[in-house]
């Protein structure tokens, strides 16, 4: 029981490491980039959000049934060709919500999902550094995260509930 709550927690740091890689390469897009750059950023900044939905809403649904969570991205690799997939929600023959996240695992999650999390973890360590020394910037980041987070975080919250909505709708 300890080490699936201590896992939930791990998965969800590396959630928000990866949510705060995403905001930070957000503020690129104001910046002059070339359009091939700009093109794999907004590829990887979709898909790594998209793929990040899809894993909270999954883990949601795990802590809600007291289960081990599943991490989407190295889900697939843990089985070999001929053996059958044991939870019927993973399952690509069985669900489309596993076809969705095969095809984001396929086109690059197990590599994008990685670089947002230790791009994130990296921000948030430099930040937390820098945090401690000037009282002033612990302000001007308080102010940031009050006018940016509620937005951020109502968007998540609803695609969340629509991926546990739709995975549950699915078993009933």
């Amino acid at each position: 029981m300890l080490r699936g709550v201590l896992d939930h927690v791990l998965l969800f740091i590396v959630n928000f490491f990866v949510l705060v890689g995403l905001v930070s390469s957000l503020q690129t897009f104001s910046e002059e980039l070339p359009p091939l750059n700009l093109l794999v950023l907004g590829y990887s900044v979709v898909h790594t959000f998209i793929l990040l939905c899809i894993q909270l809403g999954v883990q949601v649904l795990q802590l809600v049934r007291l289960r081990a969570p599943t991490v989407l991205v190295t889900y697939y690799f843990q089985f070999s060709d001929e053996e059958l997939i044991p939870v019927p929600l993973f399952d690509p023959t069985k669900s489309k919500l596993a076809v969705i996240v095969l095809l984001l695992v396929i086109s690059g999650g197990p590599v994008m999902y990685p670089i947002y999390a230790v791009y994130g973890a990296l921000l948030v360590v430099t930040v937390l550094a820098r945090v401690g020394v000037d009282p002033g910037t612990i302000v001007r980041y308080f102010e940031i995260f009050v006018n940016w987070m509620p937005p951020l975080m109502g968007v998540v919250v609803v695609i969340v509930i629509v991926s546990i909505v739709a995975i549950e709708s699915k078993h009933i």
